[in-house]
């Protein structure tokens, strides 16, 4: 059997929070109705010690496999598309089609609307999108584009700087927050690996793959294979690492990421917004639940007012019993059995 490789020498240790910290998330997550509610997903409580709840859309991946052909970009400009990154293969021998491949993101209501469906407080990916079996979907009105899933578990940039702008401009305590992260993530302790090519050239063919060490030091790592140190939520249901935060990892949460020492080159981080994340004084609460693809923010009316109207993000207000659960849209139907 294999042993887990060990943290590397220079490893980061993140500073640790006591998971009795968390004790009053844990009582009120396990207080939920039941799991796929929003009560069991933000703490929320009964009664609830917060005014209101916003369910934050994680943005929509899209691609179009022509951005060149006439009018395309000037008509999906217009309806805000714009890309992030482009791929010319006009001049590719090894291509099939020759053209421009743009990559951007865009909204669940952009995507509602390309599909004639609602977006609301308990949409579901799949209904609004009218996506198959993949879950990619595609526009009613133009073959070559197409929308990938939205992420789950994690708030891409740069709607999590958006939302942390907001979230730290309405507590008295910005600069001491606490952070959770769900360890269960293979470049966190050493559980990923390398695979490939450049694995079975590099190693002389003697390996097909190699094991990642943990991207944190002896001390994180040790709470995270062990399960000491972590807060318990639902008996076991979820577990998590309990960071404390200056409001940087907030605004910016890429965390160091570990290579194996045989590739040092490349990107050394990796971006994971937190799973959970609250004030000292307990203003307001954040969950992004590691198979949910939005984010829920807990706090007073005027919190949840200026989350659900800001332009850089898409939100709206849901209640406590509000089920967002894969089959819970039952305004844009989705027969179970399809």
């Amino acid at each position: 059997m294999q042993r887990r490789p060990r943290p590397q020498p220079d490893a980061p240790e993140l500073r640790l929070t006591d998971p009795s910290e968390g004790a009053w998330v844990a009582g009120m997550l396990e207080a939920g109705e039941r799991i796929g509610h929003a009560a069991s997903i933000v703490p929320v409580g009964d009664p609830a010690p917060y005014g209101a709840i916003a369910r934050i859309f994680h943005p929509v991946p899209w691609h179009h496999r022509d951005w060149e052909r006439d009018g395309t970009a000037a008509r999906l400009r217009g309806f805000g598309m714009v890309p992030e990154e482009f791929a010319d293969f006009r001049d590719d021998p090894g291509s099939s089609d020759g053209t421009v491949h743009a990559y951007g993101t865009t909204t669940w209501g952009r995507v509602a609307e390309d599909q004639g469906t609602e977006l609301h407080a308990a949409a579901q990916w799949a209904d609004l999108a009218r996506a198959a079996a993949d879950e990619t979907s595609y526009s009613t009105g133009d073959p070559a584009l197409e929308y990938a899933p939205p992420e789950s578990g994690s708030l891409a940039p740069p709607a999590m700087e958006s939302l942390a702008e907001v979230l730290l401009a309405h507590t008295g305590t910005p600069e001491d927050l606490v952070l959770g992260l769900w360890p269960g993530r293979g470049w966190m302790d050493g559980g990923s690996a390398l695979f490939g090519p450049a694995v079975v050239e590099a190693t002389g063919g003697r390996h097909s793959s190699l094991p990642m060490p943990p991207a944190f030091g002896p001390q994180t790592t040790r709470s995270m294979r062990r399960g000491t140190g972590l807060l318990d939520v639902g008996g076991g249901y979820r577990e998590y690492l309990l960071v404390a935060d200056d409001g940087t990892r907030l605004r910016h949460p890429a965390w160091p990421r570990a290579l194996h020492p045989m590739f040092p080159a490349g990107d050394r981080t990796e971006y994971q917004s937190p799973n959970l994340a609250w004030p000292r004084d307990r203003a307001w609460a954040l969950a992004s639940e590691i198979d949910l693809d939005s984010t829920l923010v807990a706090g007073p009316a005027d919190l949840i007012r200026a989350i659900c109207t800001h332009p850089g993000l898409e939100a709206v207000g849901v209640r406590p019993n509000t089920d967002l659960t894969v089959f819970a849209d039952t305004v844009n139907h989705r027969d179970p059995a399809a």
